[in-house]
């Protein structure tokens, strides 16, 4: 957790295993007491709840990169789903990924090449320490995801927080790839994953997409309708970095 950031409390929303849209049910967020509090704007919030209509509702400037991406043509931006805070855009930029540090160089390189990928669309930089990640990526086991009665093991895993910091909503998100999966696999899996991550919190019904939602025998790489839709992802309005909102 980054200093100046006031965890939520009760309402934190955590995408585990499958997609969950019931986090659209949340109305309201508790805060705890400062955790390594370093200004009076999270002073101010601590003293009661923070209704989520307090926070502002719009959508970002469009960042520069997106906007050589042309709209027209197909997306799938219908099949993303809601989450209570709107689209999970990053607005300040560059977007801070921290890659697990212990794998062999082989792993390293690979999935420093899918983050690579993705950041010819969104900057994004590699910084040495986890606590300072917007996005976290570590080489451990996601924990069984269940599939009816059964439980199965999961390749991968994304997850996110929401945080208070200098009076805003942030999030922070956490991939987990499995240590089990060989490099190729694990390529295919960080650049699905880190989609979601980058604001696309839903699945493609195609799979000649990155973001389709199952396996493929052989991966696609980023398609034009995956980089629709994160344009797309990127017009939509959001309660995220936003100054909270005061009478």
């Amino acid at each position: 957790m980054r200093a100046g950031f006031n965890r939520i409390a009760g309402s934190v929303w955590r995408r585990r295993g499958e997609m969950a849209a019931a986090i659209a049910l949340v109305l309201l967020i508790s805060l705890l007491q400062p955790l390594n509090a370093t200004n009076d704007a999270t002073d101010d919030l601590q003293s009661g709840a923070v209704l989520l209509e307090d926070l502002p509702y719009r959508p970002h400037p469009l960042p520069t990169s997106l906007g050589a991406i042309a709209p027209e043509g197909e997306h799938y931006g219908e099949r993303l789903e809601e989450t209570a805070v709107g689209a999970l855009v990053w607005s300040e930029l560059p977007i801070r990924v921290y890659l697990h540090r212990d794998p062999s160089e082989t792993w390293r390189e690979a999935m420093t090449e899918v983050i690579q990928d993705w950041g010819q669309y969104l900057p994004l930089e590699l910084v040495r320490d986890s606590e300072l990640g917007d996005i976290v990526i570590w080489q451990r086991r996601p924990p069984p995801r269940r599939v009816g009665d059964d439980f199965r093991a999961a390749a991968a895993r994304v997850s996110y927080d929401l945080y208070w910091r200098e009076n805003r909503l942030g999030h922070r998100f956490e991939i987990l790839i499995s240590p089990t999966q060989g490099t190729e696999a694990a390529r295919a899996a960080l650049r699905h994953e880190l989609g979601h991550a980058l604001g696309i919190w839903g699945h493609s019904d195609r799979p000649t997409d990155v973001m389709y939602y199952s396996q493929v025998r052989h991966p696609p790489h980023l398609s034009p309708r995956d980089l629709r839709t994160l344009r797309y992802v990127y017009e939509q309005p959001t309660r995220l970095g936003w100054s909270l909102l005061r009478d």
